[in-house]
């Protein structure tokens, strides 16, 4: 089954337990009815700011729903687990869905950190990619100002 599939397939369960029709999913998720049913039927893949407007719409949480997509789609390993992250969170199973997102994410500490500096950085570019063009400077900025305050508060420890 193909990784849109499996998202499809977790977007069509949650959509039916909610009593919605497609129409209604498009309309509550501010996406237009193509797109949707594109999505649904494993033709599109979602952006994360899809992704996260389905979650919302669905009442599902948007990390445990993008768990369902894998980053990259020619990747085997990637698509068994976003389709083990979809049969999960359709089965309702407690599991902690964040492992399943990408093998960049290990378990350190009792927290999931990226599994390498390349990782971390494609992460964030990731989300950066999510913020209008013109801001993305000035959230770097910010993101640097925040991490310098942090590390001055804790002495300069990491």
């Amino acid at each position: 089954m193909s990784s849109e599939r499996s998202f499809g397939r977790v977007v069509v369960e949650f959509r039916n337990r909610r009593g919605m029709t497609r129409s209604q999913l498009a309309e509550r998720a501010e996406l237009s009815y193509p797109y949707v049913s594109q999505i649904e039927t494993g033709l599109r893949k979602p952006s994360r700011k899809a992704a996260a407007k389905l979650a919302e719409a669905l009442g599902v949480s948007a990390f445990d729903l993008e768990a369902a997509i894998p980053r990259d789609d020619s990747d085997d390993d990637q698509n068994r687990r976003a389709s083990a992250a979809a049969d999960t969170l359709i089965s309702g199973e407690p599991m902690v869905l964040a492992a399943m997102v990408s093998p960049a994410l290990e378990r350190t500490s009792g927290s999931w950190r990226p599994s390498s500096r390349e990782d971390l950085v494609a992460q964030i570019v990731d989300l950066l990619e999510e913020v209008d063009v013109q801001e993305r400077l000035d959230v770097l900025a910010d993101v640097q100002k925040l991490a310098m305050r942090r590390l001055i508060d804790r002495g300069g420890a990491s």
